[in-house]
C-alpha cells in the first residue's frame, strides 16, 4: 500500500513515467510483464504490488493496454 510516508521514488506516477520513457526510448511497442517488472525492480527496488498499481494507473490513463499475447502494449497513438 502506498501512504503519505512512502518513498516518493516509489510513487506510481514516477514509476509510470520510467516505464513509458523506457518503452518510447527503446521503441518497444510491446513488452512482456516479467521483463518490464525486472527493469522496474532494478531501477526502483519496487515490490510487485507497487508495479501492479503502476500498471493499473497507466491502463486507466490510456497509456498502455494488455495485448492478446498477455504483453504490455504502449499506446502512444
Amino acid at each position: 500500500m502506498i501512504t503519505i510516508d512512502s518513498d516518493p521514488k516509489l510513487n506510481p506516477i514516477n514509476i509510470g513515467a520510467f516505464i513509458l520513457n523506457a518503452m518510447a526510448t527503446y521503441d518497444y511497442t510491446e513488452i512482456d510483464i516479467e521483463s518490464l517488472f525486472e527493469a522496474v525492480r532494478i531501477e526502483f527496488n519496487a515490490s510487485y504490488d507497487v508495479f501492479v498499481y503502476t500498471l493499473d494507473w497507466l491502463f486507466i490513463a490510456g497509456a498502455i493496454r494488455l495485448s492478446e499475447k498477455g504483453n504490455i502494449t504502449y499506446e502512444a497513438n
